[in-house]
């Protein structure tokens, strides 16, 4: 495909295509950590077919993510956080190439090193973590993609990335889908807005 294809209008497509990708992953995957974090606290039962839902939404969202910083390296309008950047593409690749690097990062403590540059730049920024784990959560970040990687990063660069493309250009604007609720309490809470809200208002 000749280089003269990606015009700026076509490159904010991909843009605004993958932004509105990642951001309906987050919204697949964030309500499942959320229901883990209910079931762990007196809430109802976290299913087994649930956990590998949550891995599978997880895996899907990394090659969203993955997608929509290769349509960022195609402009100068936005930037990315370095750590952001570097993680969300080591642990696409990481993910995608599982068979390599299951061995190596879900032995404690780890007896192998990654045979490729991504896993060993992970590797080197996480030496006792690694990107397999899809119910990740803390209370001062909350979702938690990957160990350097919060969920509301993501949401603020999809945020940024809809309003440039549409700034630009409003006839984009009726491709981005009504943005579905949070499962989390909100900033209103403060120290618990990072809690889920009880299921019956969680919808």
């Amino acid at each position: 495909m000749p280089d003269d294809y990606f015009d700026e209008r076509t490159v904010n497509r991909q843009l605004l295509i993958w932004a509105v990708a990642s951001r309906r992953q987050l919204e697949r995957w964030e309500p499942l950590v959320a229901a883990s974090l209910r079931a762990q606290y007196g809430g109802p039962p976290f299913l087994d077919a649930s956990i590998w839902e949550a891995e599978t939404e997880h895996h899907f969202l990394l090659i969203a993510g993955r997608n929509l910083i290769q349509a960022i390296d195609m402009t100068p309008d936005i930037s990315i956080e370095q750590t952001i950047r570097s993680e969300l593409i080591e642990g696409r690749d990481l993910h995608e190439h599982w068979r390599d690097n299951l061995p190596v990062f879900l032995v404690t403590p780890r007896q192998k090193q990654p045979k490729y540059q991504s896993g060993k730049d992970f590797a080197t920024r996480n030496p006792t973590r690694g990107p397999y784990w899809w119910l990740g959560w803390n209370n001062h970040d909350g979702p938690m993609i990957l160990p350097n990687v919060p969920a509301h990063a993501v949401h603020e660069l999809v945020d940024r990335v809809e309003a440039t493309i549409v700034a630009k250009d409003p006839g984009f604007r009726r491709f981005i889908p009504p943005r579905q609720p949070s499962p989390w309490m909100g900033e209103v809470y403060g120290k618990d807005r990072w809690w889920p809200k009880p299921v019956e208002s969680s919808a």
